[in-house]
């Protein structure tokens, strides 16, 4: 449960950079400073990396797995 819970605020987190990045590129337009977008993006690109390794992590120990319908190891 915990691990599911480190995701969704993973995702949360993503979702809050990505719009603080929007945020920066329109207030900063027209602006010679212009690394706040950049550094915003990056932030967000590395909290993406640390979800994709969470989820291959749950993945990879069993703690997620697959339940859909349609695949053939679902009991």
């Amino acid at each position: 449960m915990i691990l599911k819970t480190i995701i969704v605020l993973l995702l949360i987190a993503n979702m809050i950079a990505l719009g603080t990045a929007f945020y920066a590129m329109m207030h900063d337009m027209g602006s010679e400073e212009g690394s706040r977008t950049a550094r915003f993006l990056l932030i967000r690109v590395s909290l993406a990396a640390l979800l994709l390794i969470v989820v291959a992590y749950g993945l990879y120990t069993g703690d997620l797995g697959l339940s859909a319908p349609w695949h053939p190891d679902r009991p």
